[in-house]
C-alpha cells in the first residue's frame, strides 16, 4: 500500500472512526452532458478520487458502496436527485467527493438525523492525500486547535473581522458555532474534508455590518479575475463592487447573480474561521483554486451567502457561497 492509499484508509480510519462491520457510502456525481464544457475536468478528478477509495476500501475488506446520480444544476448547494435518496438506505458513513457541494443540502441533513456520519468532500482530489497536502496533519492535535477557535465564538456575540480593505463587524449566534475539525466520529456528525474550520452562522438580518475585499485569484465558487469588495448591511449583502469599470462589468456579470440571483441568496449565512497549518495561500496558489480547502487557510476568514438551514440557520435556498478573505485580524466581542 503506498502512501496515498494509507491516506485515504487513515481516513476512513482516523478521520470517520470507522469500526469493523459498518457501511460505507461514496457517492459520486456523473456527468451532465447539459453542463458546460469547463466542468468536465473536475468531474473526471472526482471520479478519479472516487474509484480509488473505493478500490482502498474494498481491498481492506470494508462493506462498500458506490453510489452515483447525475447533478441537474452545475452549482453547490443543490439537492440529491430522488433516485440517490432511494439507493443510500442507511450508511454508518458517508463520503461525498462530489464536484458541487452537498453540504448544505436536505439530502446531507437528511442522513445525518438518520445517524450517519457525513464527510462532505466538494472539489477534493487525489493529491490532497499526499504528503504534505492538507491531510497530512495531526487531525486530533488539529482538532484541539479548531476548538479553541470555536469556543471564542461560543463566548462572544460580535465578531470584528479587519483586513486590507476590509473592516465589518458580524453579529454572530454562539447557539450556532460549529467545529469543522475533520474528526467526525460521533453518529450524526458532518463536516468537510479536509479540515479544519470554526464556523457558526450570524444572527437573521441582524446587527452585520461593513465591507470585506477578496483579491483577484481568491472567490467564490472561483478565483475572482478581479478584486472584488463586498457590503453588508443589517445581515444582507447589498453590494459588490469593482475597482475600474472593466472589473464592475466582470463583478456584475459573474458574481452578482450567485448573491442577487434569487429571493434571499444575499443572507449572510456563516463566518468561517481557518485552522489547518498546511493550508496556505501559497499551496492554493499551487495547486490551483478550491473553496474547500481554501476556506481552511490558516489565518483566512470566510463569509458565505445563502443557505444557513444546513447549519442550524433559518434560510433555506439552493445556494450557499463561500468567499474567503485571507490575512485577517479577529476580535471578538460581548
Amino acid at each position: 500500500m503506498n502512501r496515498i492509499e494509507q491516506a485515504i484508509l487513515n481516513s476512513l480510519r482516523v478521520n470517520m472512526g470507522y469500526k469493523d462491520g459498518e457501511r460505507v457510502a461514496i457517492v459520486m456525481q456523473e456527468w451532465n452532458p447539459q453542463f458546460e464544457a469547463k466542468h468536465l475536468k473536475k468531474f473526471e478528478l472526482a471520479t478519479a478520487l472516487c474509484r480509488k477509495m473505493y478500490e482502498v476500501f474494498k481491498q481492506a475488506g470494508v462493506e462498500v458502496e458506490l453510489l452515483t446520480y447525475v447533478p441537474v444544476e452545475a452549482r453547490s448547494g443543490v439537492d440529491a436527485t430522488p433516485d440517490l435518496y432511494e439507493k443510500i438506505g442507511f450508511k454508518e458513513i458517508i463520503f461525498l467527493p462530489t464536484v458541487f457541494s452537498l453540504t448544505h443540502t436536505s439530502f446531507r441533513k437528511t442522513q445525518t438525523d438518520k445517524g450517519s456520519r457525513v464527510a462532505s468532500m466538494p472539489g477534493f482530489t487525489l493529491e490532497m492525500f499526499e504528503e504534505g497536502g492538507p491531510m497530512d496533519v495531526d487531525y486530533r492535535l488539529l482538532h484541539q486547535q479548531t476548538e479553541a477557535q470555536a469556543e471564542k465564538l461560543r463566548n462572544c456575540r460580535y465578531v470584528r473581522v479587519l483586513a486590507e480593505d476590509t473592516d465589518i463587524t458580524v453579529e454572530i449566534d454562539p447557539a450556532l458555532v460549529h467545529v469543522s475539525s475533520g474528526l467526525l466520529t460521533s453518529p450524526g456528525k458532518f463536516g468537510n474534508l479536509p479540515g479544519a474550520e470554526a464556523y457558526v452562522v450570524p444572527v437573521h438580518e441582524g446587527n452585520s455590518n461593513g465591507y470585506f475585499t477578496v483579491p483577484a485569484g481568491w472567490g467564490g465558487t472561483g478565483p475572482l479575475k478581479h478584486r472584488a469588495k463586498f457590503f453588508v448591511e443589517r445581515g444582507r449583502f447589498v453590494d459588490v463592487r469593482g475597482d475600474t469599470p472593466e472589473a464592475q462589468a466582470y463583478l456584475d456579470k459573474e458574481v452578482k447573480p450567485l448573491i442577487f440571483g434569487g429571493k434571499d441568496f444575499n443572507i449572510l449565512a456563516e463566518l468561517g474561521i481557518g485552522t489547518n497549518p498546511n493550508i496556505t495561500g501559497e499551496y492554493v496558489q499551487k495547486k490551483g483554486w478550491n473553496t474547500l480547502v481554501a476556506e481552511k487557510i490558516f489565518g483566512s476568514i470566510h463569509f458565505a451567502n445563502g443557505n444557513s438551514k444546513g447549519m442550524g440557520g433559518g434560510n433555506d435556498v439552493p445556494v450557499h457561497i463561500d468567499w474567503v478573505v485571507p490575512g485577517v485580524t479577529a476580535e471578538f466581542k460581548p
